[in-house]
């Protein structure tokens, strides 16, 4: 997949992290996992935490009141590499910051107005009433080590989060099936 990868990013004129984010969700979309995947590139600290977006699932009204963030974990080493849930934890505890974040009006103040994560901030501001679940989605090309996904990781203002890992060993049962 990195060589795949790193052939289709100099052809399309983006980065290889961007072009395994656009296979990656474009894969996603296909499953039925994400209606849409919208990109975004954030990573910032606010309030002594870590923040980090890297897509959003659109709009969740239109997406059976379901918020999906996504944060992209792209290797380009050829060696296989794999990742572990305190790593995926990690990734994922920055997306619930930014989700907490985005709903602080001072926070969506500081953003560059008509950035990506301005919008994606937009969207789960004005959207939050409507939202029934919010899936965590971490899409890498590692192969996860541990056997948990779609586990329910709590809940931010009595909305439930699940966390869903698409590693390299899922999206290669996804395209071979």
């Amino acid at each position: 997949m990195v060589k795949e990868v790193a052939a289709e990013a100099p052809a399309s004129g983006i980065s290889q992290l961007d072009a395994f984010f656009e296979r990656m969700a474009a894969l996603l979309e296909a499953e039925g996992e994400i209606a849409t995947a919208d990109r975004v590139t954030f990573l910032a600290s606010s309030q002594g935490k870590t923040l980090r977006l890297d897509g959003i699932g659109g709009d969740p009204r239109e997406s059976e009141s379901i918020l999906s963030v996504i944060v992209s974990d792209f290797h380009d080493e050829d060696a296989a590499v794999k990742i572990n849930a305190s790593e995926a934890k990690k990734a994922f505890g920055h997306l619930i910051n930014f989700v907490v974040a985005a709903r602080r009006a001072a926070f969506r103040a500081d953003l560059i107005e008509g950035s990506a994560e301005a919008g994606a901030a937009s969207i789960i501001t004005s959207a939050w009433t409507s939202i029934t679940k919010i899936k965590l989605i971490l899409m890498t090309n590692a192969t996860y080590s541990a056997r948990t996904d779609a586990v329910l990781a709590g809940k931010i203002d009595g909305i439930p989060v699940t966390y869903n890992i698409w590693d390299l060993t899922r999206f290669h049962r996804y395209e071979t099936s």
